[in-house]
């Protein structure tokens, strides 16, 4: 490793920039990103919190651009369409050692189908 301080002009820096998108890539990755924490487990609550605090920059950034109403509908909506149920005849899930199956079942409602 060298020991040499950093250039400020360093071209092997990892540097974030936002990328301009096609009209609607932004409600499509709010989607994909709601979508991917509910099937998660994730409740409403939980999840509005990745919206509100500014250190989740792309979820900040929608609830900023789209506003908080946007964000809750999205999420309402999301849970809805998705319904994990547990049925009494398997375990519930354990996440102790050795302990248990993952007895969600995920049903999707598919609105095109």
């Amino acid at each position: 490793m060298p020991k040499d301080e950093f250039v400020a002009e360093d071209p092997m820096e990892l540097v974030g920039m936002v990328m301009p998108g096609a009209p609607g890539m932004l409600e499509a990755m709010a989607e994909a990103l709601v979508e991917e924490y509910v099937l998660l487990g994730w409740d409403a609550a939980r999840l509005m919190t990745l919206f509100v605090n500014p250190l989740f920059v792309a979820t900040h950034r929608i609830y900023r651009q789209k506003g908080e109403a946007y964000v809750r509908e999205l999420i309402d909506a999301t849970c809805a369409r998705w319904r994990i149920t547990t049925t009494p005849e398997t375990p519930r899930p354990s996440f102790a050692p050795g302990g248990g199956s993952n007895a969600a079942q995920v049903e999707r409602d598919r609105p095109y189908a």
